[in-house]
């Protein structure tokens, strides 16, 4: 189902400027097997060739999803987001049957009828070649991240239109060239105007479409797609224990001379170890995401630069993290993570949260 939710309704805190979602679907407002061109604002690449059909074989919701095969070249455009800081996300799923190369893409700007358009992000996704997101000369500048194949997985793109700089991350992970040099204030990605990976010059501040294309592939499933202003947001997947991973939740947004409250839930002792940081790439004990199961913690990983480290307590499964921060921090980007004590989650007594990333307003 696609709903647009016009900024004069969102619900505007005291505390932040941040508008609630502009634009989601969930594709279960049609009915399986229809084409979903013409519907909730659908259209195609080729008009009458490349089109797409509602499937209700997978749904990471009940009860459809999109499936993009063979000729599919399914687009979405958007207005309005020309500023600020957005979160695209697009939950996939990939059969381990899949065949061929199918990509998911953003574009700065698009017009079907002039095909005037310049891309911004364009990922490639195959069961053989894994994850590369700057192929336009089928070549990769950052390290190959395997395709996860059977099960839902989420692609979240960070896009910072006030600082021109974009961030792909796939389940949790940054996808991240070498070559390009990190932003001094957000750390890596590239920008938003030039091009996947810096390969172009002429992009415009806009986020103006989605682009769903399987260039012959077999199937490849989409569900539960977003576009939002953000100013907090969740990356990755945590590790469970004698309860489910802790959760991070946002309770006052970050901004600057206020405080910024989380809250962490499911601590079975009411402890936890609270992680700050200022990079989700890099730590001192390696690069990042760092797979915990060496030490003792299989399916845990540490996702972020432990800059600041402390203990918290709380009660009833539950503590809170508050950090006072000072006037004239606007645009400060960092991350944050938690683990819970829990002596029987496995043999370091851990269980690990997933990773956020806050904006400071």
């Amino acid at each position: 189902m696609t709903r647009l939710l016009l900024s004069a309704a969102a619900s505007i805190s005291l505390f932040t400027t941040i508008a609630t979602a502009q634009w989601s679907e969930n594709f279960d407002s049609y009915a399986a097997n229809s084409q979903a061109v013409g519907q909730g604002g659908w259209d195609e690449w080729t008009a009458g060739v490349s089109g797409a059909f509602v499937s209700n074989l997978q749904a990471r919701s009940p009860a459809n999803s999109i499936a993009i095969n063979g000729p599919t070249d399914l687009v979405h455009q958007y207005s309005g987001a020309t500023s600020g800081k957005w979160v695209y996300r697009a939950w996939q799923y990939i059969p381990s049957t899949m065949v061929g190369q199918s990509y998911f893409i953003l574009l700065n700007k698009y017009d079907g009828v002039t095909l005037t358009y310049d891309w911004s992000v364009q990922v490639q996704f195959s069961v053989a070649g894994g994850v590369l997101a700057d192929v336009g000369a089928n070549v990769s500048s950052h390290n190959i991240v395997p395709v996860i194949t059977d099960q839902w997985v989420q692609i979240q793109v960070v896009i910072d239109l006030d600082a021109d700089w974009t961030q792909v991350f796939y389940n949790g992970t940054l996808i991240d060239s070498p070559l390009v040099p990190d932003h001094p204030r957000l750390g890596g990605g590239y920008p938003w105007t030039a091009g996947v990976f810096g390969g172009g010059t002429t992009g415009a501040l806009d986020i103006a479409a989605v682009d769903l294309y399987a260039n012959s592939a077999t199937d490849v499933y989409y569900d539960d797609m977003s576009l939002t202003q953000t100013g907090f947001e969740v990356f990755g997947t945590g590790c469970s224990g004698s309860m489910p991973a802790p959760n991070l939740s946002e309770i006052m947004p970050a901004v600057a001379g206020q405080p910024f409250i989380e809250q962490i839930d499911n601590l079975p002792t009411n402890a936890a170890v609270h992680l700050f940081g200022f990079s989700c790439q890099n730590s001192l004990l390696g690069p990042l995401p760092l797979d915990l199961g060496a030490y003792g913690g299989p399916g845990c990983n540490l996702r972020v630069s432990a800059d600041s480290v402390i203990f918290l307590f709380g009660s009833n499964n539950t503590a809170l993290f508050v950090l006072n921060l000072p006037v004239g921090l606007q645009g400060l980007q960092f991350y944050v993570q938690a683990a819970a004590l829990d002596p029987t989650a496995n043999s370091i007594g851990l269980a690990v949260s997933p990773m956020a990333a806050v904006w400071v307003q």
